[in-house]
């Protein structure tokens, strides 16, 4: 079934910058060299490195500066990009490490400032779901469950944006079940104490397990009732 593109969500470290953009993408190529010898008729070829780009553009406003421009230096900078949007739990999700290769603005005298600014992606481009979305939870929570079909070996990965604290302290673990009932904690896969506007990406080791369901727990320590937590969480089993 087909998508708008209209919906597509993007969260950069610890804002969901989304309504400053208007096109959005990414592209994963691998280089190759030509290893075609005489008598052949077909090429080959050997497999080099894999990288990740991507670019996006958008309009310009102040803000748009603070929650873009402000964070262009970033090295390792946590994005999480949603093709297809992000309004449910388990609506798909690109998770990227990535450092800023290029920006650029554009003012035309008859028409409006715009930007275009592209990522690259220091490591391996995690392909998975949100796992919460941008909005806030009051007061501890337990979130829904999402199925991934089946457990996997391959480790994975997530990602944290953290937007704002209004009380307390929180601690945003992941939690794993082999049925939907029983749940554990991710080994790993607690973020650290979030007392402000943060962002945080988590990697597994290689080998890690990760079980057919997943949720995670959001838990305010100090505060007061009712006071929450706004964030956006990704995750990807990663092959």
């Amino acid at each position: 079934m087909a998508v708008s593109g209209k919906n597509t969500a993007v969260w950069w470290n610890s804002a969901d910058v989304s309504g400053y953009l208007d096109n959005a993408g990414m592209s994963i190529g691998v280089d190759t060299s030509d290893t075609t010898t005489f008598q052949r008729n077909w090429k080959t070829f050997l497999a080099g490195l894999v990288d990740a780009s991507l670019p996006f553009t958008g309009k310009y406003d102040a803000t748009a500066g603070a929650a873009i421009e402000g964070q262009l230096g970033t090295d390792s900078g946590v994005l999480t990009y949603c093709p297809g949007g992000a309004s449910a739990i388990g609506d798909r999700a690109r998770l990227a490490s990535v450092t800023g290769a290029n920006y650029a603005e554009s003012s035309p005298v008859g028409d409006i400032v715009t930007f275009a600014w592209d990522a690259k992606s220091q490591t391996i481009v995690g392909l998975g779901w949100v796992q919460h979305t941008f909005t806030e939870d009051t007061n501890t929570t337990v979130g829904t469950s999402y199925d991934g079909g089946a457990a996997t070996t391959n480790g994975w990965t997530a990602h944290l944006h953290v937007s704002l604290v209004d009380g307390g302290s929180w601690v945003v673990k992941l939690e794993d079940s082999a049925d939907n009932s029983n749940w554990t904690d991710v080994s790993g896969g607690a973020f650290t104490a979030a007392t402000g506007v943060t962002q945080q990406r988590l990697t597994s080791a290689s080998g890690a397990t990760l079980r057919r369901y997943t949720r995670y727990t959001a838990t305010r320590t100090g505060g007061s009732a009712g006071q929450g937590i706004t964030f956006g969480l990704a995750i990807a089993r990663m092959v």
